[in-house]
């Protein structure tokens, strides 16, 4: 969805729009994945793995923003969707590290 053409999206009644719920979703999916593979890679996982894995991912969605708007026509680099990249990452390292603790 990241790169293909640019789609416009509905507000809703309290102004965020399905794209950033989107946005925020799909990075929290992300950013649990890979606190989830460094979980595998080493069980006795630490808050240096869980950083590490907020890093990637919001990383990862500053460079699409900057991809989409140098790559793509009618594509835009909007800082609220990074916000809702960050945010969605760190809520779900947070709901991994909830996880993480509540089964051991």
């Amino acid at each position: 969805m990241s790169s293909g053409p640019g789609i416009q999206f509905p507000k809703t009644t309290i102004d965020l729009s399905i794209d950033k719920i989107g946005h925020f979703a799909f990075y929290g999916i992300l950013a649990f994945l890979i606190a989830y593979g460094y979980y595998k890679n080493n069980p006795t996982i630490h808050n240096n793995g869980l950083f590490k894995a907020l890093i990637i991912s919001g990383f990862y969605g500053i460079c699409l923003e900057i991809m989409q708007y140098s790559f793509f026509p009618n594509r835009y680099f909007e800082v609220l969707d990074i916000i809702a990249n960050i945010s969605g990452s760190l809520i779900g390292i947070l709901f991994f590290k909830y996880i993480y603790y509540k089964t051991r």
